[in-house]
């Protein structure tokens, strides 16, 4: 996996409380790697490997806390990597601005910055790197950028200065900027830590950076949550990876949240809260995973907001007590499912960072929604596509297709909540037809889905069934990146739900927040346990080995890719004729599959794509200036299973099914 780094009512409704639940903590969850004490004297960056640094407000009180950011140089080795590692933690730093306020519109600050943190807003015309390089010159120690954006901190790239940069370099939010920068302008210094683990503290117990389980979504319509109750995929499970950072072992822990749901215009209703007790917690086993067994859903029917509130309480008066609460909200929305944030006032996913597989390769990657009730039919898909992170105004390179695929479990085969070859059924498309001049790196793109009939592209607004699993499935193409989240971890719900035990002992559920398969493109085994990864890690593509994925490489990794319902007022009519008169054979394939199509009119570029029945690219060629066409293609190759052929020409598609037999 790569990333670049890119500008990277009043009806009130109660949830449906259930019995707050008492469990046991699992030890040190494998996705945190092996730690024993002893090591981290000669392993500083442990943590930081299978986690992250962590990024804290000590002082003001106000403000204090671990603070969502992104890093110039997160120590994976990436070529768009640039400046300084943290090695030797930064403990209680004062931040140091050249002005308040001050998005250092020259390069040159006149101010010491000596063993300080510099603090400065993005902005002015100048780079990230030459605003790092500024604050390094003047004797920084590390350089902190304020986003002078809504939205989150994103990812930075280095400039024509970022390769003289040695220091490490951060950005955090313009809200969390703002609030330091008003203390700072009060005659307030705030102070910062930046650490691979703790702060040198005894008793010093937190939660691991976006370590609680999510909901479904970040946004569901209120049409799909009923009055009463919810099917399983809509279940919370409450519970979070909680971290011992201080030095003493730790009695008496609880791990207690509380749950509400709040009806726009309306006040909160009832309720639910749970608890999770750990008698002893070590700074040994310095990780450990907190989860309730017992899961429950929310009732709400009108637009509002759920709210599930955690808190850490022990025995000891803990040091640091800014990292014992944590929030996790999700948007009951008009008509939106998202599984990144949403920007309601913009109408769009909040995206932060693009990501691409395979070095550069195409690929399809995307979120997957659950549709608990029927009436509805897509409206269209939100998303965002990068090149690099320099040619934010360039036009993408080609048109991208949209995919949407009806996930039924158990179809030739277990109903085992994995993904299987065969379970994914192409059911809409879209294609969206780049037009060079406001479809460029970067800019929100929209696309209407179309009903996908024996492969004939019909009306728009393609209809939806209730209860049923939809995988939105972006077609990136090579060398250009998908927009994520950028902060928000899927891993946490996946974990908890998967060591749930739902469906009985040893049944085990895979949630998934997206999917990506990791093996070969061609290797379609009959062995579910291969099909795709409930997330999108690339260390493991073993369904069976959820305790192994490693935290980290998910940080963040939540495409952000919207799906916008609507109420179905009729059934989807004829979108004209289909593009072209297409004719397999033969179909089953075993050494070759030939290709006839026969257009209305001289297409100046017609596109043939492959991918298989667990949704993955497989192959593409282009043809140029034809109406009658031929292609044959190679199946030899290709493992036995269900393929799609999807025919594009300037902006228009359509899909054929296919099988490939051995």
């Amino acid at each position: 996996m790569k990333q670049i780094n890119f500008f990277r009512k009043l009806f009130v409704t109660a949830l449906v409380v259930g019995v707050a639940g008492y469990a046991s903590a699992q030890i040190h969850p494998l996705a945190f790697g092996s730690y024993t004490l002893g090591t981290a004297a000669t392993q500083p960056n442990w943590y930081a490997d299978y986690v992250g640094l962590r990024f804290e407000v000590v002082t003001p009180l106000a403000a204090a806390g671990d603070k969502a950011y992104t890093v110039s140089n997160d120590g994976t080795g990436a070529t768009t990597e640039w400046g300084g590692i943290i090695t030797t933690p930064i403990v209680n730093q004062p931040i140091v601005m050249p002005q308040p306020g001050d998005s250092l519109v020259n390069t040159i600050i006149t101010v010491s910055m000596t063993g300080k943190i510099g603090f400065v807003y993005r902005g002015g015309g100048v780079e990230f790197g030459a605003k790092a390089l500024a604050c390094q010159n003047a004797g920084a120690i590390a350089c902190v950028i304020v986003n002078n954006i809504p939205g989150g901190p994103v990812g930075m790239g280095a400039g024509a200065s970022g390769s003289s940069v040695t220091i490490p370099t951060f950005m955090i939010s313009k809200a969390d900027g703002d609030l330091l920068d008003s203390f700072y302008n009060a005659g307030i210094i705030p102070t910062l830590t930046i650490t691979t683990w703790g702060q040198g503290n005894h008793a010093d117990l937190g939660f691991v950076p976006n370590g609680a389980a999510m909901w479904h979504a970040n946004a569901v319509p209120a049409s799909q949550l009923g009055a009463t109750g919810n099917p399983t995929p809509y279940n919370m499970l409450d519970g979070a990876f909680i971290a011992n950072y201080g030095s003493s072992t730790i009695t008496g822990v609880k791990l207690k949240s509380t749950t509400t749901f709040t009806p726009t215009g309306g006040s909160a209703g009832a309720p639910h809260s749970s608890q999770v007790d750990l008698a002893s917690f070590p700074s040994v086993d310095s990780i450990w995973a907190l989860f309730n067994t017992t899961e429950y859903s929310l009732s709400a029917g009108v637009t509002g907001t759920v709210k599930t509130h955690y808190v850490i309480e022990s025995d000891s008066i803990d040091q640091f007590p800014a990292d014992n609460t944590l929030d996790v909200t999700v948007d009951v929305s008009d008509n939106v499912f998202s599984k990144s944030r949403y920007d309601f006032v913009n109408d769009q996913p909040i995206r932060t960072i693009y990501t691409s597989f395979g070095g550069g390769v195409e690929f399809l990657w995307g979120p997957m929604y659950y549709v608990a009730n029927s009436g509805f039919s897509v409206s269209n898909v939100k998303f965002s596509l990068a090149i690099n992170s320099t040619t934010i105004s360039t036009p993408l390179p080609s048109d991208v297709n949209v995919f949407v695929f009806k996930w039924t479990d158990g179809v030739g085969g277990d109903a085992d909540s994995i993904v299987a070859n065969g379970e994914l059924y192409l059911v809409g498309s879209g294609t969206k037809h780049v037009d060079g001049i406001n479809d460029t790196s970067g800019a929100l793109l929209v696309q209407t889905i179309y009903a996908d009939t024996n492969g004939n592209n019909v009306g728009p607004n393609m209809v939806l069934d209730g209860s049923s699993w939809y995988y939105v499935a972006i077609d990136v193409p090579s060398a250009t990146f998908l927009a994520c989240d950028g902060v928000q971890d899927p891993y946490p719900r996946v974990y908890g739900r998967y060591h749930a035990n739902m469906g009985g002992s040893g049944n085990h559920l895979l949630d998934y927040s997206s999917i990506e398969f990791t093996g070969s493109k061609v290797s379609l085994d009959s062995f579910e346990g291969s099909g795709n990864a409930p997330v999108p890690a690339f260390s493991t593509a073993y369904i069976n080995s959820v305790d192994s994925f490693v935290y980290s490489n998910m940080k963040g990794l939540i495409p952000s890719v919207s799906m916008q319902i609507m109420s179905t007022t009729s059934n989807p009519v004829a979108y004209g004729k289909p593009l072209a008169n297409v004719s397999l054979f033969p179909n089953p394939a075993k050494d070759q599959l030939n290709v006839t199509a026969a257009f209305d009119k001289n297409e100046k570029t017609v596109s043939y794509e492959i991918i298989d029945g667990l949704a993955r690219f497989v192959s593409k060629d282009t043809h140029y200036n034809v109406q009658n066409d031929s292609y044959t293609i190679n199946t030899s190759k290709l493992a036995p299973g269900n393929y799609y052929l999807i025919i594009n020409a300037e902006g228009r598609a359509m899909t054929r099914r296919f099988t490939v037999v051995k």
